[in-house]
């Protein structure tokens, strides 16, 4: 059977982008109380500006219906999609953990793409 013939892919605006995430050892060995007055907050601030930031969420997926624990194989907890508007925005977002220590609690990949041609129009 031949291939479908087509030019390089065409890397949309804004850019399509799958965050995954993924809690560490960091967090799986912290306090309850410190999660609740430090960790949390901190995290759900940086999630809050990544609306300010012209990112726009598609959707999320968390894995623990079927999973409990660190996230073995699959390397990821969650996954956040989001039509971000250019690279600088996606390492200004993962920077963001660094910046504030979240990194030594959670994890952050970001993968570029693009909308599937078969689905998406």
């Amino acid at each position: 059977m031949a291939g479908i013939k087509h030019g390089a892919p065409e890397v949309p605006t804004p850019l399509r982008v799958m965050i995954y995430f993924e809690s560490t050892s960091g967090w799986f060995n912290t306090t309850g109380e410190e999660k609740t007055n430090d960790i949390l907050p901190a995290l759900n601030e940086i999630i809050a500006s990544w609306k300010e930031n012209g990112s726009e969420l598609l959707g999320t997926i968390d894995r623990d219906i079927l999973t409990a624990g660190p996230s073995g194989s699959a390397g990821y907890h969650a996954c956040f999609l989001y039509n971000i508007p250019d690279l600088q925005t996606i390492a200004d977002m993962t920077h963001a953990f660094r910046a504030t220590g979240l990194d030594k609690y959670f994890r952050l990949e970001a993968v570029l793409g693009r909308p599937f041609f078969l689905l998406e129009n």
